[in-house]
């Protein structure tokens, strides 16, 4: 008997990815979300990144 294949798809950078740019909507910023190779692009100003980052993990943080 042959064994069973399951083949997994983590989607998490891709919902990671459409929290990242709720926050980018404030500064004018976006990411996008690359499914082919698993990678997240963030356009905008640099310096953005981290505040970006700070708010979106905020989303997690009990209050």
């Amino acid at each position: 008997m042959d064994g069973l294949t399951i083949n997994v798809k983590n989607t998490n950078l891709a919902v990671i990815s459409k929290l990242l740019n709720s926050a980018c909507a404030k500064y004018e910023c976006s990411v996008t979300y690359n499914p082919e190779n698993n990678s997240v692009h963030f356009s905008g100003d640099d310096s953005l990144r981290a505040i970006v980052i700070e708010d979106t993990m905020n989303l997690f943080r009990n209050n």
